[in-house]
């Protein structure tokens, strides 16, 4: 006798069919997931790939889809099995409008330290539970059975709403094994995680850029397996799927390099943090992020829509210039590089001395007397007004591959030839053709303009030479 198992399908172009078994769909129906339909998932890229409009619900259903895949690779357990995937399709409630940007802005300005991690564990403990009950609620009897039976096989034999409780206590467990590498932390969010293979495959796929897509991903997902190092288990590929390994790492450098740290992108990623600067006072953000319910109306539409409608006229203006893609323009780029130590602390002193220099060689442009009155006008409104024409970015650090990623969230490799878990970094100097493939952490500084001056700094020739790029390397 073949037993039906209740489902629904969800149509997707990245992974064709993905199944949602009903505490699956009992979740993503609740409004805690919902809002995620109403949050881009690349921001300021959207400004350089127009197909590049999908969403956090869709990226978090493909991350759901992927962990599943991983988690019955590696265990025979419905309830684990369960956990994981709810927890890969609530790993991004947290985030607020714009996503990262909101959390360099607003999560960094009222001291929220984890940002969006630390409101998806709010969220998931603390509404989670009631919205699953409201939507428990409306469902038919047919789908609320097949609820309870998901629901005593993952938790067991509870009252409904303590059920409901549990499980939200035990997805956030999932999330804290963050601090100890845990494997199904690892599943979800470790370096070959399912978060990660899902974003590279759909921002790749929806930015037209598919070239840079990880391939083998599914040789990689199968592949993995769990080992007992220390008394303790720990998530390992097999030494045969390095090379695909590799594969997916560099696809991530490619999709930084040429997506997510597009100059152009990350102008756009710069305008809309300042949109948010000015949205924390104006729509009284510090007070709404007290309350969930208030935090659950932020999106990017009403965010912006808010922003139009009781911001003042300077503000109004930079909303205007986004939406018509009038975005700053890109002056200076340096990559730097470095073996030993973090570049990143390099980064925003040597973007300060940029712009000290370009100013100072205004100055003496000007002093030379050989301008035009018109320039001369500009020049000196620059000189005197700086920090409001220059903005510096300094975003993430690029690598190719780093071997201390995967030791520091204790994931490893394993030999069956030899039965050794090994760590990359060991296996590394066991095959040296591979260090070849392990890069230094670059950090790259550029520096925008908000008003387009870059004619009349590249005709009095006042950028640095040794600053200045004329095509977007990184």
């Amino acid at each position: 006798m073949v037993v039906k198992v209740f489902k629904k399908v969800s149509r997707d172009p990245v992974h064709s069919e993905i199944y949602l078994y009903p505490l699956e769909i009992l979740v993503a129906d609740t409004k805690v997931v919902q809002r995620l339909r109403f949050l881009s998932q690349l921001a300021g890229a959207t400004m350089v790939y127009p197909g590049a409009t999908h969403t956090r619900f869709a990226h978090s259903l493909g991350t759901m889809h992927i962990a599943g895949i991983y988690a019955r690779n590696l265990f025979d357990d419905h309830s684990r099995i369960r956990l994981i995937r709810l927890a890969a399709l609530l790993h991004d409630v947290g985030h607020g409008p714009f996503s990262h940007q909101f959390d360099d802005v607003v999560f960094k300005k009222y001291g929220y330290e984890d940002g969006h991690d630390e409101f998806r564990d709010r969220l998931i403990l603390e509404k989670l539970p009631e919205e699953m009950k409201r939507v428990y609620n409306t469902y038919n009897s047919r789908l609320k059975r097949a609820v309870e039976e998901d629901v005593t096989k993952t938790v067991g034999d509870l009252p409904i709403e303590e059920a409901f409780q549990e499980i939200a206590k035990r997805v956030v467990e999932i999330f804290r094994g963050e601090e100890t590498g845990s494997v199904d932390f690892n599943v979800i969010q470790g370096p070959l995680g399912a978060d990660r293979l899902d974003f590279l495959l759909r921002d790749s796929y929806h930015s037209g850029v598919g070239h840079f897509a990880p391939m083998n991903v599914d040789r990689v997902l199968r592949n993995s397996l769990v080992r007992v190092k220390d008394g303790k288990e720990i998530l390992c590929y097999h030494v045969k799927v390095v090379d695909n390994i590799y594969s997916i790492l560099f696809s991530r450098f490619m999709m930084y390099k040429n997506v997510y740290f597009h100059k152009t992108s990350r102008a756009a990623d710069l305008m809309i943090q300042e949109m948010l600067s000015y949205a924390c006072e104006i729509l009284n953000l510090e007070e709404r992020l007290k309350d969930l319910d208030e935090f659950l109306e932020l999106t990017d539409y009403s965010i912006l829509k808010e922003l139009e409608m009781k911001g003042d006229e300077r503000v109004k203006k930079l909303i205007n210039r986004f939406k018509n893609r009038d975005l700053w323009k890109m002056v200076v780029e340096r990559p730097f590089s470095a073996e030993g130590f973090d570049p990143s602390e390099l980064s925003l002193s040597a973007a300060q001395n940029l712009i000290d220099r370009i100013v100072e060689n205004i100055r003496s442009v000007l002093e030379s007397g050989d301008v035009e009155d018109e320039d001369k006008k500009i020049l000196s409104d620059i000189c005197e007004r700086k920090d409001d024409y220059f903005r510096i970015d300094t975003p993430y650090k690029l690598t190719i591959f780093h071997p201390d990623e995967f030791l520091q969230n204790n994931v490893f490799l394993y030999d069956p030839g030899s039965d050794e878990v090994l760590t990359v970094d060991e296996y590394v100097k066991k095959y040296p053709a591979y260090r070849l493939m392990v890069s230094n952490m670059i950090q790259i500084v550029r520096i925008y303009v908000t008003e387009d001056v870059r004619e009349i700094l590249y005709r009095y020739r006042v950028v640095p030479e040794d600053g200045r790029r004329a095509v977007t390397r990184w």
